[in-house]
């Protein structure tokens, strides 16, 4: 059997979720104006008071005062040219500028994929929807709207990816290493890596790493990096959040929420380790055999799944899925696998929790679904349940693979 030359139910996923995409930026806009560029604002703050030689990660937003400063010192320099722009509305013009200039980077990589593993490019109708949806699905909605760094390091992982098929080692593992020095987690792909025993580019990401870390200490100095370990690592690492349970308004993509809401009484701190043992042997099982170019694809999905639902992500975070999930709505083969996988994406398109479910629902003739939802809605949300379902369609096309070459 051969991909579907035209999926129509590819193109309703990637439609559905920029049509969510473009009603949720709008409403959040004009509902809740203080959070457009939020994240830029911590940002831009943060470089004024670099340039003007204070501590950055002391300084926050006169408007956002909890918030502040969370990366590595070293990437401060990065936002330097920002942080001499005259507002943080430049600041945020023009970061927008970037963030969409990186956000179509990824829909090329992503176009590229498909074509090269189908024997036709792409429709244009089809060419425009994986750009919309990168750029305006519900998950990359937000990071346009905060002004978010994602995009930046979502094109650095794809160029990684698709890199290391070219056998391209060292430039896979520097671009892999940016990612994970700015926000931790991404360094889980060295799984995949070591799967590959990609080893140059094993030893280019830990070169890279390390080479930034020490240029960070010999820039900025120890202290700092003992502030930046006190506020952004130690605060990750923490479980405390999820103890007894966490909340249900809270917007992260995780499983260790249904965890903790299953098991409220568990010690907190082993609710990361639980929801890693249960993805391994997921991951595991994908691993078997990635001979095929959609074998890889399906394994790398599982590989970022695992990364995003075992760690504390934010529902923010689904936007680092969009590889390989893309190139998969339009290669998979018609089967139980593809049903599943489709139908996962299409759910997690809904990047919603109870929080907005009540306040879309409140005064309406569906208020009373709450009662029904409730419970749904606090074990997980949508997009977990919808990314828990493409993985499950990544282990249904793994046995049929394994099957079908027995």
């Amino acid at each position: 059997m051969t991909p579907p030359r035209n999926p129509t139910d590819a193109r309703i996923v990637l439609a559905s979720g920029v049509l969510l995409g473009v009603v949720g930026l709008v409403s959040t806009a004009l509902q809740h104006p203080t959070l457009v560029g939020i994240d830029l604002q911590v940002y831009y703050f943060a470089a004024k008071a670099a340039l003007a030689g204070g501590d950055f990660y002391a300084v926050s937003p006169p408007m956002h005062p909890q918030y502040g400063y969370v990366y590595p010192p070293i990437s401060i320099l990065f936002f330097y040219p920002f942080g001499l722009l005259g507002s943080w509305q430049a600041a945020f013009a023009a970061f927008t500028l970037l963030n969409v200039a990186a956000a179509l980077g990824v829909a090329v990589l992503l176009v590229r994929t498909i074509e090269e593993r189908r024997p036709e490019p792409l429709p244009r109708l089809d060419r425009g929807l994986v750009a919309g949806f990168c750029l305006l699905s519900l998950h990359s909605a937000s990071t346009l709207l905060y002004g978010e760094t994602n995009f930046l390091l979502l094109l650095a992982l794809v160029a990684g990816f698709r890199w290391l098929d070219r056998n391209r080692g060292v430039a896979s593992g520097v671009a892999f290493a940016l990612p994970a020095f700015v926000k931790l987690f991404p360094a889980a792909v060295g799984v995949w890596l070591l799967r590959e025993r990609a080893w140059r580019a094993v030893a280019a990401a830990t070169a890279t790493g390390t080479g930034l870390f020490a240029l960070s200490v010999a820039a900025f100095g120890v202290e700092s990096h003992l502030t930046y370990v006190e506020v952004a690592i130690l605060p990750r690492l923490s479980s405390a959040e999820f103890a007894g349970g966490l909340p249900a308004g809270t917007a992260m993509l995780t499983l260790r929420r249904p965890i903790s809401v299953a098991l409220p009484g568990l010690n907190p701190s082993l609710y990361g380790p639980l929801a890693f043992a249960l993805l391994a042997p997921a991951v595991g099982y994908c691993y078997r055999d990635v001979s095929g170019a959609v074998d890889r694809l399906v394994a790398v999905f599982a590989t970022m799944a695992a990364i995003v639902l075992g760690f504390p992500s934010l529902l923010l975070y689904a936007v680092f899925l969009v590889f390989p999930l893309v190139p998969l709505l339009y290669l998979l083969e018609r089967s139980p696998a593809r049903n599943l996988f489709v139908a996962g994406a299409f759910v997690a398109n809904f990047a919603v929790t109870l929080a907005n479910v009540r306040s879309a629902l409140a005064g309406t003739t569906f208020e009373g679904l709450l009662g029904v939802l409730r419970p749904v809605l606090t074990l997980g949300t949508p997009t977990l349940y919808g990314t828990v379902l493409m993985l499950a369609g990544c282990l249904c096309w793994a046995r049929r693979s394994s099957v079908r070459r027995t």
